[in-house]
This record gives structure tokens, sequence and C-alpha cells, in this order.
């Protein structure tokens, strides 16, 4: 499937990005918000609210309640939700073997620090996550990236229907929580982040007036309400925090 895929480039020297596995210390804070500092940041104006579909089948895979993300290595706005992925998809499973990397340092919003999920494992006892690097990142200049990871019919099928549904270019990122919410496209500004690397980022999570904090743990609440959504509200001691209630409220899944 040929997709097309809006980038804007920025030409300099620059060199292609690793992968390193990604730091305990590093996950470790970024698992590490609690409550108290999720309901100090909120729901800031910063952060754009996902969508939400009513009225259509819940997502199955494998028999199971699921979300669907699909990305690009390349990606600055890929690399700005990723954060806000690992922390709430953490809060109701596990993941294994994350890697750090950059987004692409010949794109917009250049070399934004962040995680990749390719070869990464997600497991959880409420909930399915499939996550698809479809593109991997540039090598040697802008528009350098490959195919990274195939898409299935069934995904190609749900990206495609539910981007043209709220009215947006089929592009990266597009994130399906059980067909019920979406986060597609920009939700917060990558350039907060500019600058920076995982260990600096990760640092400024417990700081909850940063603007760091404000935009991950403020889009990783209302993550966190679109998978309570579709696990019936569990874990309750997740589900329960009195901001993704509010995040649940606004978002009118009440």
């Amino acid at each position: 499937m040929s997709v097309a895929v809006a980038r804007s480039f920025v030409i300099g020297n620059a060199v292609a990005p690793k992968l390193a596995s990604a730091s305990a210390s590093v996950l470790g804070r970024v698992a590490g918000v609690t409550p108290v500092e999720q309901d100090q940041v909120g729901l800031p104006s910063s952060v754009t609210a996902p969508f939400v579909a009513r009225r259509v089948p819940a997502l199955h895979l494998d028999g199971r309640v699921a979300a669907l993300y699909i990305g690009a290595e390349y990606c600055p706005y890929c690399a700005a939700l990723r954060w806000a992925m690992v922390m709430a998809f953490d809060r109701f499973g596990h993941f294994s073997g994350l890697r750090e990397t950059t987004s692409s340092p010949w794109d917009s919003d250049p070399k934004t620090p962040t995680f990749s999920f390719y070869g990464a494992h997600y497991s959880s006892p409420y909930l399915a996550l499939v996550t698809v690097e479809r593109q991997g990142n540039d090598t040697s200049g802008p528009g350098t990236s490959t195919d990274l990871q195939p898409l299935t019919k069934l995904e190609s099928k749900l990206w495609a229907r539910y981007d043209a549904r709220f009215g947006e270019p089929q592009g990266y990122p597009f994130l399906d929580v059980g067909n019920q919410v979406f986060f597609i496209g920009t939700s917060y500004d990558p350039g907060v982040l500019a600058g920076m690397d995982q260990a600096k980022v990760a640092a400024d999570l417990s700081r909850s007036s940063s603007p760091v904090a404000k935009d991950i743990v403020g889009l990783a609440n209302y993550l966190t309400a679109a998978i309570c959504q579709v696990t019936d509200d569990r874990p309750v001691p997740v589900c329960a925090v009195t901001v993704v209630r509010k995040a649940a409220h606004v978002l009118e899944l009440e």
C-alpha cells in the first residue's frame, strides 16, 4: 500500500539516529508519575483532546479488546506520542524490549527524543496492544526511510477508515483505542522536547509545572481515560484517579 505522508524537511549536516536499549532509570521515571502528579498536571490546553467514535463495534484482536498504533521512526509527532503511550499503557501492563532513539534529524522538529516500538512487546491482563512502526528512520538525508513493518489488511482498513472519518490525512501517528478513542496527528508540539535527551525528558516528568510534564502527562491522562473506557475501568486504582475521571467526562465516555 502506498501512503503519502506530508513531510517538512530540515536540511543540514546530521547523522542517522541510532537505537539503544531503553534505560531502566528513564522507564522508571516515566512509569513513576504518581496520581497526585497526574492531578496537578490535569488536562492542559497545550494538549489536543483525542477524537471519539460512537456506536461502532469495539476493536478486538486475537479475541481481546485491543489498541492499534501505526507510526514511523522518523516521525516527530510519533516521537511525542510514544512518551504518553509508554506512560499510560504501563499502568495496565508491561513493555519489554523498548529502545531509545530520536526522530529524523532531517525532518521538522529534528531529533525529537523518543522510543521505538520496533521489536518491543507488551503484555497486559486487560487488553492487547499492537504496535506497527511502518517505516524506519531516515538513514542519509530527508526522505531516506524504508518500509519496516507491513500492515495487515485489517490494520490498513482501520487506518484508512478512521482517519477519513475524522477528516484527517492518512498519516502518522495513528492510535486506535478499542475503536472508541483515536489519537491522530499532532497531540502536542514536539518542539517542547527540543535539545533534550531521554534522561532530561524523564527528569522533567515529576515537575508538574514544566512544559514537558504538562504535555506528556496531560496527554497520558487522556490516553489513560481512553484505555479505562475499553477495560471497563480496570484496574480500579488507575481508572479512579480524579483527572482520569475528569478526562472521561470531558470526552463524554461516561
